[in-house]
């Protein structure tokens, strides 16, 4: 839990706010207490999303089907306004985790707590089916986990069968990876009855006694493919639940078993006594209380870390203190002082000083309450950029009278991608720099770089402190996929832009989120580049595929949309998979090479791509090596040496020192930092005059995150790398510019332009 926020209410129909729980691109969920005193979970729709007709009636059939479905597993509804001007619904507080969170922290559950888990959501289910519903959305992240049983929550998309409402012919519905093969393959038009949320429970104790999923994590449209076409992943499953995961797991909807056979078959062997009901549960308008009678027969059903972090929750939730003692949103210590410019920060310093009770600094801690971050060292950074100063003629007296807006670089400064973060922050500096001293600006902007050190948890922390800072009115970043996918929802709650310039992941654009834009082209598209260049300039007759399995979804996205591009096209491919267990390329090479192909394409990271580099020249092989933007780095040529000759890369980056457009600012970064700009630098460089361009445009007034990311979304800005667009999904417009072309040669990397559009 986070503590409330400056802009958060007090209050919402006589219920006291306590803090945050979490918040989505749609709303936000707080710890409140209803006028009787108890613990609600209230979650609030936000207001531009209350005023569009079809979320306002998603919600509405939200609160419906959750006062329908009467289940002690399921959680109960306590009230709940679906007509306010902020729709609202409150149901009972559970202090345990998601399912997600405890598999992810601790571990598979046992065969025994599998079954249990099992057989109380199906009981849940077989509630929901007979109100003649189809909840459509489970997952492990909508089973909440209390010490008696689990607790299924989120109807919000939950409805009849043959009610078509809200969705149309095509259209998925769902969670991709927990989706049954009637969701997945889009046929919601057909109707989507109780056999699919048996699919789904497959699925999720799949997930509990495996700690993975059935099908795999990657882009969307591989895990619908794969839940469609492809046999599910059962093999670390317990014998003893072997046969029926299969069965909820059948391609089939009429051979599944229903909710009520599932309940059977799971306490049949170590599971719940038949027709014997446990009295911890709550019912409807009771909340889950943490002092409720124990249930024997939940005893054990859960790792001891569990258990002790639930009842740590529990006791801590009983701490809180009453209504009038409750921290105000105006009394919440700040965690750092006023934003500086040009600190860099780190998610990594400890906690300030915290003057709340004892009980309830305990529960935020014991809930992930929110960590500090405390400004760090930053190094000293040129005259012009310093303090936000102009640095030029308008500099002054006129200066200070100006507004002062600030622009965050929200990346990996420090970790496994620092050479990307710093890039883009330095790139970000020239910008802000050239902006403050020009003399027509009618405001002044500061720095602010905060690292995370490509830790998604720390870019979580990143995200809410930057959120929290209203001085913030854009944010570049952040470096990865995984630290961009952690960040996304928070910055998305505060409307506060955030503009990507190094995720490649379709997967952050896809989501929903209404405040990030993503700055290049994706990995997905790249590979259309791949082929046009393998098939025209290049000449190639057959493509070795090698993909790496530990480059996880990066690797898979690039080989499967190759392999999708050059089938397409009916161009010959032959495709080999590497485990993450050897090191030894020799197999796959031959078999590609034994195989006909006389251009192998590598998705992997730099690494190993040393590895398959250096197995190439072995064999003396003289064709085509190209492979996606990973490998467009040092450590490939350091540990593939003369291996790396010739190779070829595509990269959604552009080398400014070459391109006619950047090398004004080459000049400018060179003059300031010493040397040439890495990659990424100028790419940081043209999406911050994007939006401080789109900033100054607008009326002192409309000078606001939501000003700034209406104008950006519809605007267009020609950069010095590329012309920069939006779709409506955040995604930039494709406009046959963005893939360019490098290659290796004596040694370093060398920029060819870009890539070919056609064959």
């Amino acid at each position: 839990m986070e503590p409330l926020r400056s802009s958060d209410p007090a209050r919402i129909a006589d219920h006291r706010l306590l803090g945050r729980l979490g918040a989505g691109g749609m709303g936000v969920v707080y710890l409140a207490r209803t006028p009787g005193g108890a613990l609600v979970a209230l979650k609030v729709l936000l207001s531009e999303y209350a005023e569009e007709p079809d979320f306002r009636e998603r919600f509405r059939r939200e609160v419906e089907v959750a006062r329908r479905v009467d289940s002690r597993w399921a959680v109960a509804l306590v009230d709940a306004d679906p007509e306010a001007g902020a729709p609202w619904l409150a149901t009972a507080f559970v202090p345990g985790p998601s399912l997600a969170e405890a598999v992810s922290a601790y571990g598979p559950l046992s065969e025994r707590g599998v079954r249990l888990l099992g057989a109380r959501l199906a009981e849940a289910l077989g509630e929901v089916h007979r109100a003649g519903l189809v909840h459509r959305d489970l997952k492990p992240g909508n089973v909440l986990i209390a010490h008696d049983g689990p607790r299924l929550i989120d109807f919000g998309i939950a409805r009849a069968p043959d009610d078509l409402t809200l969705t149309a012919t095509g259209m998925v519905v769902g969670t991709p990876g927990y989706l049954s093969p009637e969701q997945a393959g889009g046929r919601d038009g057909d109707g989507i009855g109780p056999a699919s949320d048996v699919f789904s429970l497959g699925c999720v104790l799949a997930f509990a006694a495996t700690g993975r999923a059935p099908f795999g994590g990657g882009e969307v449209d591989a895990l619908l493919y794969r839940a469609v076409h492809d046999p599910a992943d059962l093999d670390a499953v317990p014998a003893g639940l072997l046969q029926l995961l299969d069965r909820c797991l059948d391609k089939d909807p009429a051979r599944r078993p229903d909710a009520a056979e599932l309940v059977r078959e799971l306490t049949a062997d170590g599971g719940d006594r038949d027709g014997e009901e446990p009295e911890a549960a709550p019912r409807h308008g009771e909340v889950s209380d943490a002092a409720a009678p124990r249930d024997d027969e939940a005893s054990g059903w859960l790792p001891e870390p569990v258990t002790r972090l639930i009842a740590e929750r529990s006791a801590a939730a009983l701490a809180l203190p009453d209504i009038e003692h409750t921290l105000a949103p105006s009394d919440t210590p700040s965690a750092s002082g006023p934003a500086e410019p040009d600190t860099r920060e780190t998610s990594g310093a400890a906690e300030p000083q915290d003057s709340r009770p004892p009980g309830r600094r305990r529960f935020l801690l014991l809930a992930g309450g929110a960590v500090a971050l405390a400004a760090g060292g930053g190094g000293a950074w040129w005259a012009a950029a310093r303090d936000g100063g102009s640095g030029g003629a308008g500099a002054g007296a006129a200066s200070s009278r100006r507004p002062v807006h600030t622009v965050a670089l929200h990346g990996d400064l420090s970790g496994p991608q620092r050479r990307i973060g710093r890039a883009q922050e330095r790139g970000l500096r020239v910008a802000v720099a050239e902006f403050n001293a020009r003399r027509d600006i009618p405001f002044t902007v500061k720095v602010r770089a905060v690292d995370d050190g490509g830790d998604p948890a720390a870019s979580a922390r990143v995200a809410a402190q930057l959120t929290d800072d209203p001085a913030v009115l854009a944010v570049v970043g952040p470096t990865t996929d995984d630290t961009g996918q952690a960040a996304l929802a928070t910055y998305d709650a505060g409307l506060l832009p955030v503009v990507g310039v190094s995720p490649g992941t379709t997967a952050l654009s896809i989501q929903g989120f209404r405040s990030f834009l993503l700055a290049r082209m994706p990995d997905a598209v790249l590979p259309i580049y791949v082929s046009n260049y393998l098939r025209g300039s290049a000449r190639t007759s057959k493509v070795g595929i090698v993909v790496d399995r530990p480059a996880g979804n990066y690797g898979t996205n690039l080989a499967s949309s190759l392999s999708n591009v050059l089938n397409s096209v009916q161009y010959p491919s032959v495709p080999e998979v590497v485990s993450a267990m050897r090191r030894d390329f020799g197999g796959a090479v031959d078999s590609v090479l034994s195989a006909g192909a006389d251009s192998v394409f590598f998705a992997g990271l730099p690494d190993r791509g040393a590895l398959i580099a250096t197995t190439l020249r072995e064999r003396a092989f003289e064709g085509v090596r190209i492979s996606g933007p990973a490998l467009l780095d040092d450590q490939f040529l350091t540990l593939a040496q003369e291996g790396a000759e010739g190779w070829v890369m595509v990269a959604p980056v552009v080398d400014a020192t070459r391109k006619p457009e950047a090398r004004k600012f080459a000049a400018a970064y060179r003059e300031h930092f010493k040397e040439a700009p890495p990659v990424y630098a100028a790419e940081a460089y043209d999406v911050t005059g994007m939006l401080l361009d789109a900033l100054a445009g607008l009326p002192s007034k409309g000078r606001t995150r939501q000003g700034l990311l209406t104008a950006v979304r519809t605007g267009k800005y020609e950069g010095i790398t590329k012309t920069f667009a939006f779709e409506k999904n955040g995604m930039m417009v494709l406009d046959g510019t963005g893939g360019f072309l490098w290659r290796v040669d004596q040694g370093r990397f060398v920029y060819d332009g870009p890539a070919p559009l056609t064959v």
